[in-house]
């Protein structure tokens, strides 16, 4: 068995996966889809709305949305505004402030420092 390879979406609007999350990569490949585990369960997404890691990312991922994208309108609607952070543990969504170099998830309790070198 191959080890296990993640993949998170680069794009808005990508097969309707939460942006800056990171998936365990199934099958890929298909030179076009991928498959990706989504809470256990297979989803195709297109290669091209995807970026790759060998090793699971431990560090929180921060998304930078304009503010005119649907997606960053409802995360604005959550308190979220169009930048945030996506724990790399549990997918929770988190307000962070610019000079946040580590967070805790209130959602499971996780402490990741900040990815502020790679936003997606």
């Amino acid at each position: 068995m191959s080890p296990t390879k993640w993949a998170r979406v680069r794009q808005t609007e990508a097969h309707g996966l939460r942006r800056g999350a990171w998936y365990a990569v199934v099958n890929g490949a298909d030179s076009n889809l991928v498959l990706l585990d989504v809470n256990k369960s297979n989803r195709p997404v297109n290669r091209g709305n995807l970026e790759f890691s060998e090793e699971k990312p431990d560090k929180w991922s921060v998304v930078k949305r304009g503010s005119d994208e649907r997606a960053a309108k409802r995360a604005s609607n959550k308190g979220m505004g169009p930048s945030y952070g996506v724990c790399p543990s549990c997918r929770e969504r988190i307000l962070l402030a610019p000079s946040d170099q580590s967070a805790t998830c209130p959602s499971c309790n996780s402490k990741h420092e900040v990815d502020w070198a790679n936003p997606c």
